[in-house]
């Protein structure tokens, strides 16, 4: 095959394919087995038509484009092989000529390369924030809510009570409310249902029904009622008070915990608000290392990457959307975003990904770190752990599931190590968190199998 090449601009390597004629011929032929099957022909059977006659009836052309879509990847990876070159993520392949003899231009992104920043002269340390009293108070008043109970009470109603009523209103002939055995917790100012409802049903006794009418004004966020008069009738079934535990040992006891005392209950609390405080430090503490390594390092990332890589910022920017049943159409008219703008901040976002990913890659290169098969195995129990009953083992079997897990962990070592060079300055080594990715909850999941790069041999025309 012939592949010339010219001087690389960008880290892209662009390649001149012309390809020979044995391998035009194989592509050719699987073409003409594919197309006989569903071509009629004739004078003869469906698969049964010799090629000679097969190309007359239809036209050569037709094959030869046929042929391009498996020859391609063929060629586009036999001349990267030839050629020697590190490629790194998909080729942009374009056909100049199909015939007589198929011609492709091929632009082949290279591995980004980075001088990354002396890390070892960082000097920062994990500052976790203090926990307070005020916490502490703020986490028992919480459990003292949750064990709260509403207990029948026979006395008029009061503000902080529930109320188990039935409640219709109308504004005109419209019905505006209709509750059936609703529960109902009087709050001071309540604008709901309907402004001035909560204080006509204050002093209401089980068994009372209640007639009465509110206007409304004309600024009152609701078209159905507002600047309307509404003609409520309220029936009161039960009052029920809010019964709080005292906070005391018994409520300790009460939170589920394994608590016996107060005090007990309370240095628990504090034990876990540290442990979530330093966890904290140790996140904004790999962030600002890596920030601080992205600001002095120097990268040369191939263009085509960059775009390959907004491209999955944009598709997973529509997959959240859609799960609030937005479109991206919707969402560019309500924020006043062009595709031109959309598509620059992708790139934008795309770009700081990469330069994270690589950045992370060379530590682990210089620090020479390795993930063990067994560090693999261990993760993967964890996941599936995590995920609970309805956990797939096939979803990690795979060879790409596992090199996905593998390389999560050399990142997450990678993360580490500079915490912990950057931490011998003085201080406690931060554990790995969500600086190790530029996606952190994904080390939470099992890890789908990488859509983000393909290989040569995937690339198409």
């Amino acid at each position: 095959m012939k592949v010339t090449q010219d001087e690389v601009v960008d880290r892209q390597a662009l390649l001149h394919v012309e390809i020979e004629d044995e391998r035009l011929e194989t592509h050719l032929q699987r073409a003409y087995q594919k197309l006989v099957q569903r071509t009629t022909i004739p004078g003869f059977r469906k698969g049964k038509a010799p090629r000679r006659l097969f190309e007359q009836m239809i036209g050569r052309s037709v094959l030869v484009e046929e042929a391009l879509e498996t020859l391609v990847p063929d060629a586009v990876a036999a001349a990267i092989e030839q050629e020697e070159i590190d490629a790194y993520g998909t080729p942009r392949v374009n056909v100049t000529e199909s015939e007589p003899v198929p011609k492709l231009d091929v632009t082949v992104p290279l591995r980004p390369s980075v001088d990354v920043g002396d890390y070892s002269g960082l000097e920062m340390k994990e500052e976790p924030e203090e926990v307070t009293d005020e916490q502490i108070d703020q986490a028992v008043e919480q459990a003292q809510l949750s064990l709260a109970t509403w207990d029948p009470v026979e006395r008029p109603l009061e503000i902080g009570d529930l109320a188990v009523l039935t409640v219709l209103g109308k504004a005109g002939d419209e019905e505006v409310l209709n509750g059936d055995n609703v529960e109902f917790v009087l709050t001071p100012d309540a604008q709901t249902p309907i402004p001035g409802f909560t204080e006509e049903i204050v002093g209401m006794e089980a068994g009372q029904t209640k007639e009465f009418s509110l206007e409304i004004a004309d600024d009152f966020p609701g078209d159905q009622v507002a600047g309307k008069t509404v003609e409520c009738k309220v029936e009161l079934f039960e009052v029920k008070l809010h019964n709080l535990p005292e906070i005391d040992d018994d409520l300790a006891r009460s939170a589920g915990q394994g608590y016996e005392s107060l005090d007990e209950m309370k240095t628990g609390l504090r034990t876990q608000f540290e442990e979530a405080a330093s966890t904290a430090a140790q996140r904004q503490l790999q962030e600002s290392i890596l920030d601080a390594l992205l600001e002095s390092s120097e990268f040369e990332i191939p263009p085509l990457i960059v775009e390959h890589e907004a491209e999955h910022v944009l598709h997973d920017q529509q997959e959240a959307l859609a799960r609030y049943q937005v479109s991206l159409q919707d969402y560019m008219q309500n924020a006043g975003k062009s595709g031109e703008e959309l598509l620059e901040e992708a790139k934008e976002s795309a770009l700081t990904r990469l330069k994270r990913t690589i950045l992370i890659e060379e530590v682990a290169k210089t620090e020479e770190l390795e993930v063990s098969d067994e560090e693999v195995e261990a993760e993967i129990e964890t996941l599936l752990a995590n995920a609970g009953p309805q956990a797939d083992r096939s979803q990690v079997e795979s060879e790409e599931a596992q090199s996905s897990i593998r390389s999560m962990l050399l990142r997450r070592k990678s993360v580490e190590k500079l915490a912990e060079i950057v931490q011998s300055k003085g201080g406690t080594p931060a554990k790995a968190t969500s600086a190790e990715t530029e996606a952190p909850e994904d080390d939470k999941e099992i890890p789908e199998e990488d859509e983000g790069e393909e290989s040569p041999e995937e690339s198409g025309n």
